[in-house]
């Protein structure tokens, strides 16, 4: 008879878990729908600590402390279940520490630089671009092929994203310290999606774990960033703690169930699902800020299902 260690047992059933075609969707759908509830809490949250849309230092503060939040609780939670938060060498947490620099530092910097000097709606449009570069970083790193089928998810996907967003400012000039800034935050993001697929498969450290590195990380880059700059919260209330736990949790969803469908499934197939965010940002907006809607929104919607239809397809 041979033995099997309890938490390889654990792992594999986890993996298994995280490619059954229903549950990937429906991981997928949630991580999509966390992030996408995250632009009308954002909102909430800038107005309760009295943000203003051009202090980039406060913004910058602000999002260092829900993901420096994010990253200790989701540590907590690998502790728990694991009883091991330690990092095994000094090449580990050298690819952690460039996970949690690119994909949350470096990332929304920029980010919310180029937010500063753009449009909401152009913004939403540019910032879709990190799902189709990282369709296409997969095809160079890890061998995924290009097939039409995933040609015709991205342009679908796109194409969804473009008519949820639209609005005549979208063809305004063009400046790096917006659309520029927004462009590096898409390329962040995109190659963030494949230093997790490293980490997790050739470094063999653990998805939730080494989310919880990388959002701490980051968060402590941005914190050190908004300090930097001069930014502070000078208005602090129960209603904006309450705002600022809920974007800690949206976080901690959304980026441990993402990572963890990184780490077990081709990148391709889960990267055109973030073409929901937008969307799903736009209808929690509608609901949440009282912004009007549009039926557009439903058009989007059937455009962007398209999109994942084409991209998972079986043959």
């Amino acid at each position: 008879m041979i033995l099997t260690d309890k938490n390889d047992t654990e792992r594999t059933m986890k993996k298994s878990l995280f490619t059954k075609r229903k549950t990937v969707i429906l991981f997928a759908i949630i991580a999509m729908f966390s992030w996408g509830c995250a632009f009308p809490f954002i909102k909430l949250g800038m107005k309760e600590y009295a943000i203003s849309n051009d202090d980039t230092a406060g913004k910058m503060l602000f999002a260092g402390i829900r993901f420096f939040l994010a990253g200790i609780i989701t540590l907590i939670i690998t502790y728990k279940r694991e009883k091991n938060i330690k990092i095994k060498s000094l090449k580990d947490f050298s690819w952690l520490f460039l996970f949690g620099f690119v994909n949350t530092g470096f990332h929304y910097f920029c980010f919310y630089m180029g937010l500063s000097n753009c449009s909401g709606s152009k913004a939403s449009i540019i910032d879709s671009l990190g799902t189709f570069w990282l369709i296409f970083l997969a095809v160079l790193f890890f061998k995924e092929r290009l097939t039409s089928n995933k040609i015709l998810g991205c342009l679908f996907g796109f194409a969804g994203i473009i008519i949820a967003n639209f609005s005549t400012d979208i063809i305004s000039k063009v400046s790096f310290q917006g659309e520029g800034f927004l462009v590096i935050s898409t390329l962040c993001a995109a190659f963030g999606g494949v230093i997790v697929r490293i980490i997790t498969t050739v470094r063999n450290i653990n998805a939730v774990k080494a989310t919880g590195y990388g959002l701490t990380i980051g968060g402590v880059v941005l914190l050190a960033g908004g300090l930097f700059l001069g930014g502070t919260l000078t208005k602090v209330t129960l209603k904006g703690i309450v705002v600022m736990f809920c974007l800690v949790a949206i976080s901690v969803v959304g980026f441990v169930l993402y990572n963890q469908l990184l780490s077990c499934n081709p990148v391709g197939q889960i990267a055109i699902f973030n073409a929901l965010i937008p969307v799903f940002g736009t209808l929690t907006s509608c609901i949440l800020t009282g912004e009007r809607f549009y039926f557009r929104y439903i058009i989007s919607i059937i455009l962007v299902a398209l999109g994942i239809w084409f991209v998972n397809r079986e043959k």
